[in-house]
């Protein structure tokens, strides 16, 4: 009987996303099934295009239908569970069913994996069936295969597959399962280091699989060289997983053991076979070298207030059904204690966990605990490994080496087959919400793969966001309270500290008096601070003092920020000052990366002298260092932490008392927990409190809340100090109270009285293009379209739109951007109604809306995007 298959194609645009129908040649009727990755002729052209194949059915098929050409890799790339997340993701989110693909799936995994395949001679067969059953049970077709294998030693299945016409992957699989061949990966890319030098001893030298004493005694007696000797009684004594790093133990240089295993090999007394080595930068002797994580393997004592949460999340784990609970303890309350106890619980059950933290600068302390707790059962996923690392630890979790995965956002797709709890830490961050294609929720997923698995989905937070912690007072969430500090720990005394009579005294620090005296005091004792500022570089902008005007990034409409290229400049006289400023500077947009020098003289009029405005990370590390030329700071931004493992670098540094201050943006006001820091500064706290976002006093009293909680969490007693120019906010007030209750009452009735999340859904639709004249015409069209749609067609849709407008940056790369905004509640149908607008304008042509001049084609484009409860709006 015929097949055919259902296939996506990756790379196509929105309004041309759906499943294919192809024919299934014989050639690959067996290696084609849901989940594996064909290549097929696509469009007039039949260019050749890559897809995924998501049903197979059998039935006559068409003459005009197209062929599959062929497979791609080895096997399905995608399970069951992982095929139908994509199709989630893709429904759900309104991307495209590659989007979502490459989402699940790590790139190395889909084009840069080389599959070999090796015979295992008959003197060394040790499978579990008799190699004479084993060969029987492989048919005539396996035989072929296993005849042309066996000449080659070997082979790749693409040259076992020339010389047959039959497809060979079902004789390859069964040949693995009865042990007479065994698979070796490797990535095509920086294959250095991927292999590793197994030794073991020949067959002939083995009993029952186990070194035979009298054997290797003889072949030793009869052999010259010591080195060959003392690696024969070595692969004797402690077995056969000896790989080249095992020559130092037995004293001998690389060159030379390989000199001698060369020997061994060549006389058939040693078998050397190069296998898959996992590169794990997170091992136990990697955490022991960073330090500071002393004591953290064992199992802290529970307070009976935390036994109680963790008695309550075993309830809903022991259940066996799909369950959701927000666990809401106030700052140093020992939430981790309790998440880690539910761990060992589902790990005891034989089930996996995956633990999502919202940054990168969180994964050394996190993965410090996890490591010395559970071994080499953890597996980091975050952006900052390599495809590399990131393509091993995805191998290591999709084979059941490592049930407990730790990572960022993406670690939610992790190809976890048994989950029992996932796990979303500091749940209330924006990082949790992807803001590229496909813009997810980690939430979403988390929720939908508990579904799959009967797991239970864990949220965490001092100050959960405004949506989460409503769902669980409406019995959506089962909500679990730590309401006291854990040990001696108390929460820190907070002043909030008004700036407005240090600007009159002449003091344009971003350090206060009062703050300057606790650096002070601090030092002195032996204590360390954290200072917080969210803004990274040295100046906010740059004006000219004739003029006024600032300048901007020629391709995105923003400011461009000064950066210092030195460590420290004194400032003298201000020509002088400015002069320095031009030589030892860039100026830098955070949007697009554009840098440049600072000009000689004002863009607009022509004048020399300009103004540095505002201050930054880099700034306030300056006038630090110029204040106290004895403190030892460290500065953690983006500009910092871009190197590999530069996160754990300063961290490590933090934690083993190298220096006095951290100094930082977002990355330092989260989660960390550092006993010998007495005082937290926050240089500047109205940054965020006046935002044009409906969430503002939300993210301001989170972020206040987490970077207080950073102080006082050991014996030490703790002092945050809030330096404001609004000393009287009501949401500065209740951050330094730690008061989360009134702060949500307040909010939820004003969220309530506006129609805001978590009374509806919030659904923004951008629509980009080089071309402004074009963009106006095409936005104009669909705010017409969806008030159409809406009275005929979608009238059962409530909604309220607003817009077109231009986007908060209206300019990125030199394209211009347009939004619509609409209000609604986000179901299967409103996701319908999306959907067809962005397909029938993703379609669409310059001269459907009477554009006749098509010369300028790229100019004319446009790009159409959808973000569902985006974190700004």
């Amino acid at each position: 009987m015929a097949k055919t298959a259902g296939v996506y194609i990756l790379d196509i645009p929105y309004h041309a996303d759906k499943a294919y129908t192809y024919y299934v040649p014989a050639t690959v009727e067996e290696s084609v099934e849901p989940g594996s990755v064909v290549l097929v002729p696509f469009g007039k052209g039949n260019r050749r295009m890559t897809g995924v194949v998501t049903e197979v059915a059998e039935g006559k098929t068409d003459p005009k239908i197209k062929p599959i050409i062929q497979t791609v890799g080895e096997g399905r790339v995608l399970s069951p569970e992982l095929l139908r997340l994509c199709m989630f993701v893709k429904d759900h989110t309104l991307c495209t069913f590659g989007d979502a693909i490459r989402a699940v799936i790590p790139s190395a995994a889909m084009s840069k994996v080389i599959v070999n395949y090796r015979i295992i001679p008959k003197e060394e067969y040790l499978g579990t069936l008799a190699f004479d059953t084993a060969m029987k049970k492989l048919g005539e077709r396996g035989k072929r295969v296993y005849e042309i294998a066996e000449k080659k030693g070997r082979f790749s299945r693409q040259a076992i597959q020339a010389e047959l016409d039959f497809d060979c992957t079902k004789s390859l699989a069964q040949m693995i399962e009865f042990g007479l061949c065994e698979r070796i990966e490797a990535l095509k890319e920086s294959s250095r280091g991927l292999k590793k030098r197994v030794l073991s001893l020949a067959h002939s030298l083995t009993s029952g699989g186990l070194a035979d004493t009298t054997l290797v005694d003889e072949a030793i007696s009869r052999i010259r060289g010591d080195n060959q000797k003392r690696i024969l009684r070595y692969l004797a004594d402690y077995g056969d997983t000896v790989d080249t790093a095992a020559f130092d133990s037995l004293g001998m240089a690389t060159a030379t053991g390989r000199t001698a295993t060369a020997a061994l090999e060549k006389k058939g007394l040693i078998k050397i076979i190069l296998e898959d080595e996992f590169r794990n930068h997170f091992t136990v002797e990697s955490m022991l070298r960073e330090g500071g994580f002393e004591g953290m393997s064992k199992k802290p004592r529970l307070t009976d207030e935390q036994e109680a949460a963790r008695a309550k999340i075993a309830e809903l784990y022991d259940s066996g059904k799909p369950a959701a609970a927000l666990l809401h303890g106030v700052t140093g309350s020992g939430k981790t204690n309790v998440i880690m106890a539910s761990i060992d619980r589902v790990l005891e059950s034989g089930r996996g966990v995956i633990m999502l933290v919202p940054e990168i600068a969180l994964t050394p302390q996190t993965v410090g605990i996890f490591v010395r707790r559970y071994g080499d059962r953890i597996a980091v996923i975050h952006s900052g490994l390599s495809a590399g690392e990131r393509y091993d630890a995805w191998r290591r979790i999709r084979d059941g080496i490592a049930t407990v995965v730790v990572g960022t956002r993406s670690a939610v797709f992790a190809p976890m087959r048994n989950i029992g709890m996932i796990i979303i830490d500091e749940e209330h961050e924006y990082t949790y919400k992807s803001d590229t294609n496909p813009k997810y929720l980690a939430h979403d997923i988390a929720s939908y793969r508990c579904g799959e698995h009967n797991a239970v989905m864990l949220l965490s937070s001092a100050t959960p966001s405004i949506v989460s912690y409503y769902k669980a007072k409406e019995g959506k969430y089962t909500l679990i309270e730590l309401k006291n500090r854990y040990g001696n720990a108390k929460l820190p005394t907070v002043q909030i500290y008004d700036m407005r009579g240090e600007t009159a005294s002449g003091n344009l620090s971003p350090v206060g008096e009062l703050l300057a005296d606790r650096l002070r005091s601090d030092r002195d004792e032996g204590n360390q601070s954290i200072l917080f500022l969210n803004r990274r570089g040295y100046n906010n902008y740059v004006s000219c003092r004739t003029c006024g005007k600032s300048i901007k990034c020629p391709h995105c409409s923003v400011t461009l920020t000064y950066h210092s290229t030195s460590s420290h400049m004194a400032q003298k006289t201000d020509d002088g000052y400015e002069e320095s400023r031009r030589r030892n500077g860039y100026l830098a947009c955070h949007m697009c990366g554009y840098k440049t020098r600072v000009p000689e003289s004002c863009p607009e009029c022509g004048k020399n002298h300009f103004l540095f405005m505002g201050c930054g990370t880099q700034k306030a590390e300056d006038d630090i260092i110029s204040m106290f030329p004895n403190l030892r700071v460290l500065r953690m931004d983006h500009d910092t932490t871009a190197a590999k493992y530069s996160h754990e670098e300063i961290l490590g540094k933090f934690r083993r008392g190298e220096a006095d201050v951290l100094l930082g943006t977002q990355m330092v006001t989260k989660g960390h927990d550092f006993p010998r820091v007495a005082t937290v500064g926050v240089l500047n706290a109205d940054s965020a409190l006046f935002a044009d976002d409906y969430r503002a006093g939300e993210r301001t009293f989170a972020m206040l809340t987490q970077v207080i909680g950073r102080a006082g969490r050991g014996d030490i007693p703790g002092v945050a100090v809030v330096q404001t120019y609004n000393p009287d906010h009501e949401v500065l007030s209740l951050a330094a109270k730690q008061d989360y209750g009134q702060f949500y009452n307040g909010e939820i009735r004003l969220r309530k009285a506006l129609t805001f999340p978590p009374f509806c859904d919030i659904a923004v639709i951008t629509l980009s293009s080089t071309d402004e004249g074009y963009l106006g015409l095409v936005t104009a069209r669909m705010h017409e379209r969806i008030i159409e749609h809406t009275r005929v067609g979608f009238s059962d849709i409530p909604m309220i739109l607003y817009g077109p407008f231009e986007a908060p940056v209206y300019r990125v790369q030199n394209t211009c951007r347009m939004r619509l905004v609409m209000k609604c509640r986000l179901n299967k149908r409103t996701r319908e109604f999306i959907s067809e607008l962005m397909r029938e304008f993703g379609k669409a042509s310059p001269s459907d809306y009477g554009k006749k001049t098509v010369r300028t084609k790229t100019n004319s484009r446009i790009t159409i995007s959808v973000d569902l409860n985006p974190t700004t709006v």
